[in-house]
């Protein structure tokens, strides 16, 4: 039996599939399939997956005539991994060649976590390392994990995960901006146990229209830590579509301001300048409350994440 069954989900991603395909390919652990959830693309992947799946037999193909949202292409996905080992990471990412050795080393290592994720670099649109980012780390101990993991996801989207956690939450609910935030938040309160790499393992491409720098995601992000507390609270949450869809709803001037305060931080982290980017930071908490938020947490989050670090 296959060991690993790597998932990804793509959409509209021509001019990075290829590259992200092939980092796949060059792993030093080779006992994988590659399931590739394309969900409805309109350019070139579609095409772009075909031809190397045709050369890869590793490779299955699968996805929708048309956009139907990254939790239902991500089970879509989930019913063609066979393997006890599921790894997950989009269309534009690049992974180092140790990655998956390394992750599923440590789950084998250690049975008693379910999830290992990793730290990540942050490139542009030419793969380029961005000056203002520096590596991406979150806590690697589960005690650290159950601290954080309020203020902001406690792994990043390319974790290895043992087959089980996703047979046990039945994949993935229908929450399209922060998909991997409420399964994660949903593992814990299973009893699972998630933890991370130190290490930088992958790259995650940075593009405009992430919904990372979306106000919507911000706000998935509330309704979805306010679920956690439910479930914690009485064992259930009250999750709905439609109570969804009104947490993220946007206001006009909320939503220009969180615009304005963007175009700041992404001029911050363009620039080399410590002090600048700092005052555009500021400059952008001042513009909108959601930014403001959003910092705060990021700050706390840091500081527990280095403290778990020094721990170990």
């Amino acid at each position: 039996m296959t060991k690993i069954s790597v998932l990804m989900n793509v959409y509209n991603v021509e001019a990075y599939v290829a590259e992200a395909i092939a980092s796949i390919q060059a792993q030093t652990f080779s006992d994988i399939e590659i399931i590739i959830a394309d969900d409805g693309s309109t350019d070139g992947t579609r095409a772009i997956v075909e031809s190397i799946a045709f050369v890869d037999s590793r490779i299955k193909v699968i996805g929708t005539a048309k956009n139907r949202g990254i939790p239902y292409a991500l089970n879509l996905g989930l019913k063609f991994c066979s393997a006890p080992f599921i790894a997950k990471m989009d269309g534009d990412d690049i992974a180092l060649p140790t990655r998956l050795e390394r992750q599923l080393q440590f789950l084998e290592e250690n049975p008693g976590v379910a999830l290992i994720g990793c730290a990540t670099s942050a490139i542009d649109l030419c793969g380029t390392l961005i000056p203002g980012l520096s590596i991406s780390r979150k806590p690697i101990t589960p005690e650290a994990v159950a601290e954080t993991m309020l203020l902001a996801t406690p792994c990043f989207h390319v974790w290895l995960a043992r087959r089980a956690v996703y047979d046990a939450l039945s994949g993935y609910r229908a929450v399209t901006l922060a998909t991997d935030y409420d399964f994660l938040l949903r593992a814990v309160t299973s009893g699972y146990s998630v933890s991370n790499l130190p290490d930088a393992l992958m790259k995650i491409r940075t593009r405009p229209g992430n919904v990372s720098s979306r106000l919507e995601q911000r706000k998935a992000h509330y309704y979805i830590a306010g679920m956690y507390r439910e479930r914690i609270k009485s064992g259930q949450d009250s999750f709905s579509q439609e109570g969804y869809e009104r947490a993220v709803k946007l206001g006009k001037v909320e939503n220009g301001a969180f615009r304005l305060a963007m175009k700041c931080v992404h001029k911050g982290l363009q620039s080399r300048n410590r002090f600048l980017r700092l005052l555009l930071s500021v400059c952008s908490a001042f513009l909108s409350p959601w930014q403001a938020r959003y910092f705060l947490d990021r700050i706390r989050f840091k500081v527990a994440s280095r403290a778990s670090l020094r721990a170990c």
